[in-house]
């Protein structure tokens, strides 16, 4: 599991990079899918969670969903930035 802290750090360290526009957006896309499989992850587990009368842990389990699946949007959103306030916006096609 990747903490917001781990994930923040490694979009700083993209876009502090040498790397071309291009790369940083596949960069963060490749790490917006290893967010997409956690949210994936918590989900199941909230869903098995909830049949269970401990609603602290599934309140907490909800909550790290929607932490981990708005880290996901700001990863994805940092990936078209790059793209298009890196470049000049100017859209780069591979």
């Amino acid at each position: 599991m990747l903490t917001e802290f781990e994930v923040r750090r490694r979009v700083d360290a993209i876009h502090a990079s040498r790397m071309t526009p291009l790369r940083k957006a596949k960069m963060l896309l490749r790490l917006s899918k290893c967010l997409d499989r956690q949210v994936s992850s918590l989900l199941n587990a909230s869903a098995q969670i909830s049949q269970t009368p401990d609603r602290n842990a599934a309140a907490g389990l909800t909550r790290m969903t929607t932490t981990t699946q708005q880290l996901l949007a700001d990863v994805r959103d940092a990936a078209y930035d790059a793209i298009t306030v890196e470049s000049g916006n100017r859209m780069y096609v591979s």
